[in-house]
């Protein structure tokens, strides 16, 4: 008579596991290029080559921009790829920005400059914790608003003064450039610093909605800006810079009405129903 051993439920488990396609780790994929992009910013600015430090943080928040739709496009969303997707955020939008920004200019500062890079750290941190758990919290929110700068903007908006000394600052050998003083460096990271904590609205791009006649223009402005980019890309990225903070002001301005429409058509609702009564 045979015995047959019975397979402990452990066994059943590993033979029983369902096989992972390739292509539901395609985001996450996306996501590790992102963050060794972050990584290798870093590595450039021990290295004195910033300009290379900031193509690579520029690449990684492009590298952010698309993970994200591409778990959604191939259905491949996982809470592995959610947690991911906030650590290398943290270290490409927090840490290597900080350490770029330190390695260029705060470090003539001391311990004041380091202070700074420690500040724009933690509040990123902040910011992506914030992020994570509203979404835990209410994950059918949809706002018109961002809550904040996001971290992919706020890291890049620190770089514009080390990008607007890439095309105008021209120091003597021995001195530093205008935009390369630490008091100009640290304060700028200190503003986005609080705006990506703060409640402070600005434009989300996942709300704007295009009419027809606008899809043509549209697709050629984005041709023209990819073309700056590739032929001159210290001024295209200074001036989509200068333009999104221009848009913060006019972000608060219309979420204020946005507000003051709703308080009203809520009023207006009261009153019609004290008039039923």
């Amino acid at each position: 008579m045979v015995v047959r051993k019975r397979k402990t439920a452990q066994e059943k488990g590993v033979r029983g596991a369902k096989m992972t396609s390739f292509h539901r780790l395609v985001p996450n994929m996306i996501t590790i290029a992102a963050l060794c992009a972050g990584m290798s910013a870093m590595q450039f600015a021990i290295a004195g080559r910033f300009e290379a430090a900031v193509l690579a943080i520029v690449i990684a928040a492009f590298l952010d921009a698309f993970d994200g739709a591409a778990a959604r496009l191939l259905k491949a969303q996982s809470a592995l790829g959610a947690e991911l997707d906030s650590l290398s955020d943290f270290l490409c939008f927090g840490v290597a920005p900080a350490m770029v920004l330190h390695s260029w200019s705060l470090h003539f500062a001391g311990r004041f400059g380091w202070t700074i890079a420690l500040v724009f750290a933690i509040a990123v941190a902040l910011r992506l914790a914030r992020f994570n758990a509203a979404g835990k919290e209410n994950p059918e929110a949809n706002h018109s608003f961002f809550c904040g700068v996001p971290s992919p903007t706020g890291a890049g908006m620190s770089l514009l003064p080390l990008i607007i000394h890439f095309q105008m600052d021209k120091p003597a050998a021995g001195e530093i450039g205008m935009m390369q003083h630490p008091e100009v460096v640290g304060a700028w990271m200190l503003l986005f610093a609080w705006l990506m904590v703060s409640h402070v609205p600005t434009f989300s791009t996942k709300q704007i909605r295009l009419p027809p006649k606008l899809v043509i223009p549209a697709l050629g402005a984005f041709g023209l800006l990819v073309a700056g980019l590739i032929n001159a890309p210290w001024p295209t990225l200074a001036a989509m810079g200068i333009a999104y903070g221009a848009t913060i002001p006019l972000a608060v301005w219309m979420s204020y009405r946005k507000q003051q429409k709703a308080a009203a058509a809520v009023a207006d609702g009261k009153e019609e129903g004290k008039t039923d009564i």
